[in-house]
């Protein structure tokens, strides 16, 4: 199981970033604002090329200490949003100051592009993590129970994280 720092992560080829930091009472929101990359990021969704980071994007990133994942949300220099990304996760905590999550492999991607299809990802690097007795049959089950969880919030549309307006997030997160 890996464990990973806000202040580290999607940051690929950015070699110039703020990270502003905001506590609410269900959690933490985290906002990226990149400033420079070498390069475009860029993913092929449904036969198009959509770019998930470049000069002027922001990363925002929303979870909870008492929630089971982390939820990560690209958007552009308008602020409109390009990709939902959903790390499960085993734990999301504080370390002096500074957030991080225990990722639990397992991920969902909703393609805005495609009519906010849903898929889940690294299915095989959780049996993997299973098998090699990195994780606990526990922490298997957790992760299983998660990603249903997270599913039918999904699908219902009341995911309190997803359904926040995001620009206006980054907005306030920014200016303090």
């Amino acid at each position: 199981m890996k464990k990973k720092y806000i202040k580290n992560t999607y940051l690929l080829g950015v070699s110039d970033y703020t990270l502003k930091i905001k506590k609410e009472k269900e959690g933490y929101i985290a906002v990226k604002h990149v400033k420079e990359i070498d390069k475009p990021y860029i993913e092929t969704h449904s036969g198009k090329n959509i770019c998930l980071l470049d000069d002027g994007y922001y990363i925002v990133e929303y979870f909870s200490p008492e929630e089971h994942y982390l939820v990560r949300v690209f958007l552009n220099d308008k602020k409109q949003i390009q990709q939902y990304y959903i790390d499960i996760t085993k734990e999301n905590n504080y370390n002096d100051g500074d957030p991080y999550y225990l990722d639990l492999y397992l991920d969902i991607t909703i393609d805005v592009h495609k009519d906010n299809q849903v898929m889940v990802w690294d299915e095989n690097e959780l049996e993997e993590a299973k098998m090699t007795k990195d994780i606990t049959e526990e922490d298997y089950n957790m992760a299983y129970e998660t990603l249903k969880k997270l599913l039918n919030e999904i699908k219902e549309n009341n995911n309190f994280w997803i359904n926040k307006d995001h620009k206006k997030t980054v907005e306030d997160v920014l200016k303090g």
